[in-house]
């Protein structure tokens, strides 16, 4: 079987990709895959992390207010659109699947056109303009929350499958996990997450708290900022307490 696999933008759409991927696998080993994302996206980093065959293409998403880059957008998506169809007719999918982000609207748009059999996934109870707008042309769409199935009023099939996640997590060593992060075992733990990209609201308020926070007594704090933001957080958490906790 050959399986094309997009989604980007944020880990939110790129792990159950991936997840999918390895569910295939362990489904049938010969499975083949090809993940097409964009060429800045957060996937350019990672798929290629977990040995998935890699392509990109030029796209970038709309913006929600009037905006002379949404005619940029426009035509990228076009562009986006003929490369993906490319891919398709060279590599012959099976099947292609969607995990939602700006750059899966043309690489499913493309193989709805070519007659490929294609489907969509939404993680979140709300959908994103670009899953909205590839509904009324991928054959399924699946969903993570009981009753999400009416926010596609034109698709053309919906399902309620749950959002597929890596199963690494349950077989993870807790020990291993505290060492790693040189966290007793027997501490109070508090993770701030913002995200796969972090989140600036919370980096913000997380840094103006440092001070506060580090005199709680056996409390530890797990904060993950994101790549972007990560220098700027940590060079001011180290000017308020002089050290990293």
């Amino acid at each position: 079987m050959r399986v094309v696999l997009t989604g980007g933008g944020t880990g939110g759409h790129i792990y159950p990709a991936v997840a999918i991927a390895r569910q295939c696998e362990k489904e049938d080993p010969k499975t083949e895959f090809l993940y097409i994302g964009g060429q800045r996206g957060l996937e350019s980093k990672l798929v290629p992390q977990e040995k998935l065959p890699f392509e990109s293409i030029d796209i970038t998403g709309f913006r929600r207010k009037l905006s002379f880059d949404n005619v940029k957008t426009i035509m990228r998506f076009f562009k986006g659109v003929k490369r993906s169809k490319a891919l398709l007719r060279e590599f012959k999918p099976d099947v292609v699947i969607g995990t939602g982000g700006y750059v899966c609207g043309p690489v499913v748009y493309a193989a709805a056109k070519l007659g490929i059999p294609t489907m969509i996934h939404e993680q979140n109870a709300i959908p994103g303009l670009t899953n909205q707008f590839l509904s009324r042309y991928a054959d399924t769409v699946a969903v993570s929350f009981e009753g999400s199935e009416s926010s596609f009023p034109k698709a053309k099939r919906t399902v309620y499958t749950g959002n597929p996640r890596a199963t690494t997590v349950l077989t993870a060593n807790r020990e291993r996990g505290f060492a790693t992060l040189g966290i007793p075992m027997e501490a109070q733990v508090v993770l701030i997450v913002g995200g796969s990209r972090g989140a600036k609201a919370i980096n913000n308020a997380m840094m103006g708290m440092a001070p506060f926070l580090h005199k709680l007594p056996g409390v530890h704090f797990v904060f993950v900022t994101g790549d972007t933001y990560f220098e700027n957080t940590r060079e001011s958490i180290l000017a308020q307490l002089g050290t990293m906790p």
